[in-house]
């Protein structure tokens, strides 16, 4: 539309002109708007960066204290865990204990029935053993413990 020479061509007007701008230089104009919108685009993209850039920050900082609530969890369940093994091994010696007593209670008196089983053998091999008594031309039979008690 403009001539080299800076001149409008005859019936030709500029587009800035038509529109009722104040700039009559198109190029003026359209490198003016250009300059607005690159600006806005770098406003619009540093609030977006903002805007990821604290998104990024809380998230962070919410990993950072799920991580934290864990660890505090997981330290407390492995005290728990190690206190109920220190309990249940002191139950067992305790359970340990318990049975050695009842074998030696068990040994003792397996010993003193066998004991007794030896005396009740003796007293009935005793006690099988006849005598004979002739008295009178009668015979009698009858043990030496009854005849000795």
């Amino acid at each position: 539309q403009l001539l080299h020479s800076g001149t409008v061509r005859p019936g030709c007007l500029p587009r800035a002109m038509k529109r009722g701008r104040d700039d009559a230089h198109p190029a003026v104009s359209e490198a003016g708007v250009s300059g607005e919108r690159h600006h806005e685009d770098e406003v619009l993209r540093d609030t977006l960066q903002a805007a990821v850039d604290a998104s990024v920050e809380a998230a962070g900082r919410r990993g950072e204290e799920e991580r934290a609530r864990l660890l505090t969890e997981a330290t407390a369940a492995a005290a728990k865990v190690t206190a109920e093994a220190a309990a249940t091994k002191i139950e067992a010696e305790a359970t340990r204990v318990q049975a050695q007593e009842m074998r030696r209670a068990v040994e003792q008196d397996r010993a003193a029935l066998q004991a007794e089983r030896a005396s009740m053998e003796e007293a009935h091999t005793f006690q099988t053993t006849k005598i004979v008594l002739d008295v009178g031309g009668h015979k009698f039979t009858t043990s030496r413990q009854t005849l000795t008690s």
